[in-house]
């Protein structure tokens, strides 16, 4: 059973360590001197790596479940900032978000 564990540890260290570069080569391809490199990303999509274009979507529908989950708990972004990521308004006579 201990080499069991060893091994999944070594297999998932590695998967781990790639899945933070999916991204690297297109960026460096793409948006090597782009400002903001999201929005690079996102006018270039058709040419990026699968292996790119998939991670960029799981932590897009990522933030999306997140978002939607706020909103169902009724948690309020802690910022005028956050508010305005939620795509909500900020009442600034009471210093909270509104719908």
């Amino acid at each position: 059973m201990k080499h069991v564990a060893i091994v999944l540890i070594a297999l998932l260290i590695p998967t781990a360590a790639m899945a933070k570069g999916e991204c690297k080569e297109d960026k460096a391809k793409f948006c090597k001197h782009a400002a903001h490199v999201g929005a690079c990303l996102d006018k270039h999509q058709a040419e990026l790596s699968e292996a790119c274009k998939a991670t960029r979507e799981a932590k897009a529908n990522e933030k999306k479940n997140s978002k939607e989950s706020a909103k169902q708990s009724g948690a309020q972004p802690l910022t005028k900032k956050d508010c305005e990521r939620a795509g909500l308004k900020w009442n600034d006579q009471s210093n909270v978000c509104a719908s």
